[in-house]
């Protein structure tokens, strides 16, 4: 076992620098420069691809049959295995083409979103769905599972489409016919402040460490869409100043949600598969509970709003925001009501993708459909449309339902964390301070010892119950 978590240990470190990598290709990279970056991140995910092929990694997993091994590293073999037969699933040249063509797409992407021109991109996203379509195949063929199935359990390892199918039938049948049956407004009041984007950032920064994200190992920067990313012990988080400051805020705590998980994994168990976080669906449990579990609720939100100028109508838009329905094509500025929908029109269109393999003009065309159909919004621009999100342009396919996963499991932990409803009677610093610790212990520091079902289990007494989330819904829009 020891060689073997060697072998991991440079694994993840290559993955820590790619990390960094991305996070300054995202936010400081110079114009000119994306194509000498696109060969350093070439060579280093060719570099972390040898590692696995290694005939030698294989001879020692061989070995392993023999070992009488604790608990903790049983589960570590059950996850090393995993790991290097999905390493090994996809041509190494493969892994190249796609890592330079989703370069070449992320960057175009940001000059298509920006002119709301789908000329700029269509032909080369269809270039890169070719090679995800042979990503999808190969993988496939090695872990048993749908071509689509596959891509999904590159970020969630604990759920299917056959899963998320039953689990989402809570979107179709309760929340969608909700959405379209309800009031909903056009306009929120967008409060306008006169304080200056530094001083926005700094106020914010004192919020954010008490809720457990340590600066000493971390960092906000800006980018054209808000991530967390960097590595173990430099985490970086970012977010772009909108005309709305209340969207700026809601990223910083959703990306800080990831960023308090990563700084809190085991230290002793950084380097080895059971250290690392369980799913993105757990880890967008995290974000989302900090932003609308926290930052999103009214007892929270009153004192945070202390920092601004002119209170009441910052209040007025955070009620018009956060506590109405609204028409919004855009998932990220979305209502909580409606991001569901916003996440199960784009589960179904990957669905649709891998089953028919339909191109960009398709899916363009199935996605002003899907908004008109199940949020009745007709769109009138690709913007806020097809473009909004970077996720396929960077070949990200399968990612999309852990949104609407996490969301569902952060209520579920809302609702059984005994440290809540002091926080709710007196959002102050120590209760606060009790929920992150709470988490950390509960979740963070779990990291992937257990499954997602057996962390909630060990929480709620049960395994994900939408049910929580249909309530939470209901108790913030529908009373």
């Amino acid at each position: 076992m020891d060689k073997l978590k060697e072998y991991f240990k440079d694994y993840y470190v290559l993955n820590d620098v790619n990390g960094i990598l991305f996070w300054d290709n995202a936010t400081n990279l110079p114009s000119d420069s994306i194509g000498s970056r696109t060969e350093q991140m070439s060579i280093l995910s060719k570099l972390t691809d040898k590692i696995f092929r290694n005939p030698e990694v294989l001879d020692d997993l061989a070995d392993t049959k023999n070992l009488k091994l604790s608990d903790l590293d049983q589960k570590n073999l059950k996850l090393m295995k995993d790991i290097i037969i999905r390493e090994n699933a996809v041509d190494p040249i493969l892994k190249t083409k796609l890592i330079e063509q989703k370069l070449k797409c992320e960057h175009l992407w940001r000059e298509a979103r920006q002119n709301n021109d789908v000329s700029i991109i269509e032909d080369e996203f269809n270039n890169l769905l070719n090679l995800v379509h042979e990503e999808s195949l190969q993988l496939s063929v090695i872990t048993k599972l749908s071509p689509y199935d596959s891509l999904i359990s590159k970020y969630d390892i604990d759920y299917n489409s056959n899963k998320i199918d039953n689990i989402f039938d809570i979107i179709q049948k309760e929340i969608i016919p909700n959405y379209l049956s309800v009031d909903k407004i056009n306009d929120p009041t967008v409060y306008r402040s006169t304080i200056s984007e530094n001083e926005i950032l700094n106020q914010t920064k004192k919020k954010l460490a008490e809720l457990n994200f340590n600066f000493a190992q971390g960092r906000i920067d800006q980018s054209h869409h808000p991530f967390c990313g960097g590595a173990n012990s430099d985490v970086r988080i970012t977010t772009r100043f909108e005309n709305n400051i209340l969207e700026t805020l809601s990223a910083l705590f959703h990306e800080t949600g990831h960023g308090v998980y990563e700084q809190n994994r085991p230290k002793e168990l950084l380097y080895e598969p059971v250290g690392q976080s369980r799913s993105l669906s757990v880890h967008e449990s995290q974000s989302l509970f900090y932003e609308n579990h926290i930052f999103k609720t009214n007892e929270y939100f009153i004192k945070f709003a202390e920092i601004f100028d002119n209170k009441n109508e910052l209040l007025k838009s955070f009620k018009d925001h956060y506590h109405t329905i609204r028409y919004n094509p855009v998932r990220v500025s979305s209502d909580e009501f409606s991001y569901p929908i916003h996440v199960y029109i784009r589960y179904e269109i990957e669905k649709v993708i891998f089953s028919e393999k339909i191109k960009f003009q398709d899916i363009r065309n199935l996605w002003n459909s899907m908004y008109q159909k199940y949020l009745n919004i007709n769109l009138v621009n690709d913007t806020d449309g097809v473009l909004q999100d970077i996720h396929w342009y960077e070949g990200i396919f399968g990612y999309f339902p852990t949104y609407a996963l996490g969301a569902m499991m952060s209520s579920q932990i809302k609702y059984n964390c005994p440290y809540y409803e002091d926080f709710l009677k007196k959002p102050e610093s120590e209760n606060i301070k009790n929920i992150a610790n709470w988490l950390n212990k509960n979740i963070h520091q779990r990291a992937s010892l257990y499954s997602s079902d057996e962390m909630l289990q060990n929480i709620s007494g049960e395994k994900l119950n939408p049910s929580y989330y249909s309530r939470h819904l209901r108790e913030r829009f529908l009373k």
